[in-house]
């Protein structure tokens, strides 16, 4: 069955570039293309926010972001302030040369150092002359459940070339990117990314890697529902942090909770660093349990009430030594007076 447009569609209309279908349409994903089509739709109210755009599509904020440079690559986007390559009709020769000399190359370096992904020919070209680079291809796909574009094949091939991780160890990082729900490519070339700078290149260390962001994952999620923490994941640094609590020193989130506790009834606010000040004591102490701690607390209060006690003790003492120091001052002065009358008087 053939289709054709229906007339009455066009009621309202905005233009595309002739360029989106004629060069890149068999490059672009279905998330470029979204993201696109939404910028052109509303390009004439004023340049689109990726906030906008990740709550109109239901998008990830990597993915429309890795769209966006995607796109301004191509030429189509431009950064805000960027001056267009393509030159307007000037009405002199003045006015042209002064258009030419804005600074387009400089702009163009930082498309450059922004994206470092294969071309399309890269791409075809790998793919021609390497068996491994298929399979991963191939395997890829069927873990994700769906055919693979040149967006997923330019992210797996940087994965494989640039971060230099095996196959076996990239198939992992995409079963751990649905794992929690993130399917992008930009994701997963976060995850890839992050294991390239962790020099994680097996499958030992990813498994492991894997773990540990599992068990904190699950005690960061308790622990903000116990608190008044919002941000759903923690951040790297805060991650770290948990790593060490949970992970080295076996700290389930009640003992978390507690330091907490401690932080905002001395800080005010949550610390993570005086947090760790305060685990790390417990943990060189030997506290192992929620009863530990408040033996810990007693006996805290205990040696206050006590060093309370001696400073007021000394505190005193030093009051009733100076007394009796000025009443022997007193008497001597009394005495020696008394004694320097008799003199005058010749008794």
């Amino acid at each position: 069955m053939e289709y054709k447009i229906n007339p009455m569609s066009f009621t309202g209309i905005f233009p595309v570039p002739n360029s989106l279908v004629d060069e890149n349409i068999r490059l672009a994903s279905v998330v470029q293309l979204k993201v696109l089509l939404y910028i052109l739709r509303h390009s004439s109210d004023g340049m689109s926010e990726t906030e906008m755009i990740v709550e109109a599509l239901s998008l990830e904020e990597d993915d429309v972001r890795d769209a966006m440079i995607f796109w301004a690559e191509r030429g189509i986007l431009m950064k805000d302030g960027q001056v267009s390559s393509v030159l307007p009709v000037a009405e002199n020769k003045t006015e042209k040369k002064e258009v030419k000399a804005a600074p387009v190359k400089e702009e163009k370096k930082v498309a450059e150092v922004a994206i470092s992904r294969p071309s399309y020919e890269d791409v075809a070209k790998r793919i021609k002359e390497s068996d491994e680079v298929v399979v991963l291809l191939q395997e890829a796909q069927t873990v994700l459940g769906r055919t693979i574009g040149f967006d997923g094949q330019s992210v797996l091939i940087q994965m494989l070339d640039d971060y230099g991780l095996p196959p076996e160890v990239i198939l992992m990082a995409i079963e751990y990117s649905l794992s929690l729900k993130k399917t992008g490519w930009a994701s997963i070339a976060r995850v890839g990314r992050r294991w390239n700078e962790m020099e994680i290149d097996t499958l030992e260390g990813a498994m492991q890697y894997i773990e540990e962001h599992n068990i904190v994952d699950e005690t960061w999620d308790k622990l903000r529902k116990l608190t008044e923490i919002t941000n759903r994941n923690p951040t790297e640094k805060q991650r770290r942090y948990m790593v060490a609590w949970v992970k080295e020193y076996g700290y389930d989130v009640d003992i978390i909770y507690c330091a907490y506790e401690e932080s905002i009834d001395n800080t005010g606010k949550m610390s993570m660093p005086y947090m760790d000040k305060i685990i790390r004591s417990w943990h060189e102490k030997g506290v192992r349990t929620l009863s530990d701690i408040q033996n810990e607390r007693v006996k805290w209060e205990t040696e206050k009430k006590n060093r309370f006690s001696k400073e007021k003790k000394k505190a005193d003492k030093t009051e009733s030594d100076a007394s009796y120091d000025i009443d022997e001052y007193m008497k001597k002065s009394l005495n020696l007076q008394y004694v320097k009358n008799d003199a005058k008087s010749g008794v």
